[in-house]
């Protein structure tokens, strides 16, 4: 399995307390010289005072200097001080792959893509935050975001059965987003169901009141989640799912019924949208909407910062937000898109304690609503949004109330094999989406290529 037994580290391995500080230019993080270095040594460490220094690497993201202010804001309250270093986001799982195979512990605290989660999880790159602090519960007010933050090491998935190993930290998932003026000039209601949303897209094709109807992302990344990631919020919608119990039964079910619905509703969807489905990615999408050529999405709620931007958007206080359609059972259908924060396998205890405290921090209520406040997407359901602009409160409400109905099982495809699997799903669901296959045809593609995928990982089947 590619990528999934990187690493193992043994679960009787146990962590320490404290870490470093330098300067992270990127986000602006006034930090200490390099030389200061613990009395624990490593990484991280405390000084005569007592104050830690933590070492945390972080991803190059927009939300980059809302996270600057978190920190500045726990230093100043905590006396504590912290490095972050922050890395393109491709290397930041690289660089903590290879702090745990040296055993240098350079780093405190962990930052890990949801992407990566499963894969770090099975490999044991993280300690169960029990291991740290015996009575930790994780808070109550923050997402479940389908258990993403419990692992269950026997399942080899999230589940409410797992051990707390991380929490999340920066939050995203597909929204509905719309022009208001072309939905209140043509007396459109905001859709609830993906034929609604057609319907929509039908009505300002026919009237002619934007370049494209409805724009998003097509493109296919092998081993990457691009369309896959939104697709799910069409397969949830139809009630489908790619495999039949994630954990227990990793039997295929892509060409299923409601799998079908699912690609016929995309392939629909995409013949409103630019010819040209290959060069459909993320920041094209935004492209289209920020020129006022597109006039519906489903993309991601962080989004939004972008297209009110008035400095980069020509239609920035045009935009309506509001959640995408349910699951038959009323549960929320999109796939997640989060950075965690996890605490490395094998750190020494009091560093281990320090860099649990201050992902206590950065995940509560004070911190996520000043994160919130600064563009940032926040992981809690109590963050506070006075002061942030009407058009973004609207994005996060639409984001709160799609996050609050999540189901319990996992939206996402965070397995640890999942880049075998977008290998196959990646390129299938872009060939449906240009009209180079059917539907059920291009499912029934992908089922076959899963198949053969979970015979050769050996996973278990009803």
């Amino acid at each position: 399995m590619t990528g999934s037994h990187l690493f193992r580290v043994r679960r009787g391995i146990r962590p320490l307390a404290a870490a470093v500080a330098v300067s992270a230019a990127l986000l602006g993080v006034t930090a200490c010289s390099s030389s200061n270095k613990g009395s624990l040594g490593g990484g991280g460490g405390t000084d005569e005072s007592g104050s830690v220094t933590l070492v945390v690497p972080t991803s190059q993201a927009p939300w980059n200097p809302a996270y600057a202010k978190l920190v500045k804001a726990y230093e100043e309250e905590t006396g504590n001080k912290v490095e972050l270093r922050p890395f393109p986001n491709p290397d930041v799982k690289t660089q903590e792959i290879n702090d745990i195979q040296s055993q240098k512990h350079t780093f405190d605290v962990f930052q890990v893509n949801g992407a990566d989660l499963g894969q770090f999880n099975e490999s044991g790159l993280l300690q169960p935050l029990t291991d740290i602090d015996p009575s930790y519960e994780m808070d109550s007010h923050i997402y479940s975001f389908g258990n993403l933050a419990r692992w269950d090491a026997d399942k080899k998935s999230f589940a409410e059965s797992g051990e707390v190993v991380d929490l999340p930290f920066s939050g995203n998932l597909d929204i509905f987003v719309y022009r208001k003026d072309i939905y209140d000039k043509l007396g459109l209601e905001v859709p609830t169901t993906w034929p609604e949303v057609i319907a929509n897209s039908e009505k300002i094709a026919n009237a002619k009141a934007a370049k494209y109807p409805m724009v998003f992302r097509t493109q296919g990344i092998p081993g990457s989640s691009a369309n896959t990631f939104d697709f799910q919020a069409l397969l949830g919608a139809a009630g489908g799912s790619w495999y039949a119990d994630p954990g227990t039964d990793w039997k295929p079910t892509a060409d299923t019924e409601a799998g079908v619905q699912a690609a016929t509703w995309m392939r629909k969807l995409a013949e409103y949208g630019p010819e040209a489905v290959s060069t459909m990615g993320q920041a094209q999408v935004i492209a289209e909407l920020q020129n006022g050529d597109g006039a519906q999405s489903f993309l991601v709620a962080a989004a939004a910062s972008q297209l009110e931007d008035p400095a980069n958007s020509g239609q920035a206080g045009k935009f309506g937000y509001a959640p995408l359609p349910l699951a038959p059972d009323g549960s929320a259908a999109p796939g997640t898109g989060i950075w965690f924060l996890g605490v490395p396998a094998g750190l020494p205890k009091e560093r281990a304690k320090a860099a649990l405290e201050y992902i206590t921090w950065m995940t509560s209520e004070k911190a996520q609503s000043m994160f919130a406040q600064n563009g940032g997407i926040p992981i809690r359901d109590d963050f506070s949004t006075d002061g942030v602009d009407p058009a973004q409160k609207e994005a996060l409400a639409a984001y709160d109330e799609t996050a609050k109905k999540l189901p319990g099982a996992s939206t996402s495809i965070w397995y640890p094999f999942a880049s075998e699997m977008l290998n196959i799903t990646e390129p299938g669901l872009e060939s449906i989406a240009a009209g180079k296959v059917t539907p059920e045809a291009g499912m029934k593609q992908m089922q076959a290529a899963l198949e053969e995928m979970v015979t050769k990982l050996d996973l278990p089947q009803k």
